[in-house]
């Protein structure tokens, strides 16, 4: 019995709903509109905060990076230690790059350009960054960025002079031949990093060649941040430093859009609650005299509540089908396309900050977190919609509990 009459007053409330349709039209897709907008703004920046977390990443960073404690403290490269792959074979590890970091200068009639000389091993290193074939472990040459070899005029099969001080203090000059030009990330990225082969790096701060592999620093790539929080308890003599730590200045714009996001999102939510309410109200406050009339043919405050309770599912219900059909389209098609705004950049140049080329096409991303909030956004403002009107329906009637 009681089953049958829920049905009853969810039938009842279905055709309530039509019989107002214009109105509710505009009810729900006011929301439905408003949640687009709202979910369509978090995957654009969610787009946004990947591409510029995967540029910094690919730029030899690593999501994380296992330094050695005296390396961390004073960036001094004296004091390597030897790589021990069985330490690292943990699943949840994409890639492992044991690097020698080597700071040095060229200076050629050209100009001059501060350099970071990188000792890998190239077969590891291909897993992190594919940069060319032409470095291999016997190798004694050095790959360099084509904005370095732009400016200095270099070409494949050219000598390069570099400046640094060895093991010892003292000042050198080494000349490395050019087997490779990789064009990647930023020019910035490309006029800074120089790779050559451990046992070249070895041969030129030690003088000597090493059988064992070392490093100053191990560049680590996870499948996502959250991935390798276990580094930093697995390692406890090296010092981790994830991406946002080694590049602090893009750390705090990803924080900052998050922010943005949280503040736009309320903003929205508080707009089309002011603007959704009062639709709402007057639909109930409409109906005043045929609930009068109910209420004489023995309907309970009980019932109107079940009633409207019902109204404000199917409401929910066909507003969040409404708009995630729209996000499914929309973002699924810009998640291919992107959504170009280089027409924003009247001189066409690449933009750059703290040596990451921004994206100037931005690929959204949906999953399924936004559409729980899609979800969540709908339920509150209507919920809360019908909720009060209700309230104040109901007291203006003053029906019987």
């Amino acid at each position: 019995m009681k089953n049958s009459e829920n049905l009853y007053l969810m039938k009842f409330a279905w055709k309530s709903i039509h019989r107002h349709s214009g109105r509710s039209f505009f009810i729900g897709f006011s929301v439905s509109l408003a949640v687009v907008i709202a979910v369509w703004v978090i995957a654009f920046f969610d787009g946004l905060n990947s591409q510029i977390e995967k540029a910094v990443v690919d730029n030899n960073t690593g999501f994380y990076q296992l330094q050695e404690i005296n390396y961390s403290k004073s960036t001094d490269s004296s004091k390597p230690l030897v790589f021990n792959k069985d330490l690292f074979t943990d699943n949840r590890l994409k890639a492992i790059s044991p690097e020698l970091v080597l700071d040095g200068n060229i200076s050629t009639p050209e100009g001059s350009a501060a350099l970071s000389v990188l000792g890998i091993v190239p077969e590891l290193h291909q897993s992190l960054l594919r940069l060319s074939r032409k470095l291999d472990k016997d190798s004694e040459g050095a790959l360099i960025g084509k904005d370095l070899a732009d400016f200095f005029q270099f070409k494949v099969g050219d000598q390069m002079v570099i400046n640094y001080q060895d093991v010892k203090g003292e000042l050198r000059s080494e000349l490395l031949p050019i087997t490779g030009i990789y064009h990647l990330n930023s020019k910035s990225f490309e006029r800074r990093f120089v790779y050559i082969n451990q046992k070249t790096w070895q041969k030129l701060f030690f003088e000597e060649i090493r059988p064992e592999i070392l490093f100053n620093r191990v560049v680590v790539n996870t499948k996502t941040l959250d991935d390798g929080e276990f580094l930093y308890h697995s390692h406890p003599d090296l010092k981790v430093k994830s991406w946002k730590q080694l590049n602090p200045e893009m750390g705090v714009v990803l924080e900052f859009h998050d922010g943005m996001i949280k503040f736009f999102f309320l903003i929205i939510a508080v707009t089309i609650l002011m603007t959704i309410l009062t639709p709402v109200q007057m639909l109930w406050q409409e109906r005043l005299k045929e609930l009068r009339m109910m209420n004489i043919l023995g309907v309970t405050k009980k019932k109107f509540w079940k009633i409207g309770f019902y109204e404000a599912i199917q409401m929910i219900l066909g507003s969040f089908t409404f708009s995630t059909f729209l996000l499914l389209i929309l973002i699924g098609i810009q998640s291919y396309t992107g959504v170009d705004f280089r027409f924003l950049n009247d001189s066409g140049l690449t933009i750059e900050r703290a040596g990451i080329k921004l994206p100037g096409i931005i690929y959204p991303i949906l999953s399924i977190e936004q559409l729980v909030i899609t979800f969540v956004f709908v339920m509150f403002v209507l919920g809360v919609s019908y909720g009060w009107s209700i309230h104040r329906t109901l007291k203006k009637l003053e029906v019987a509990p």
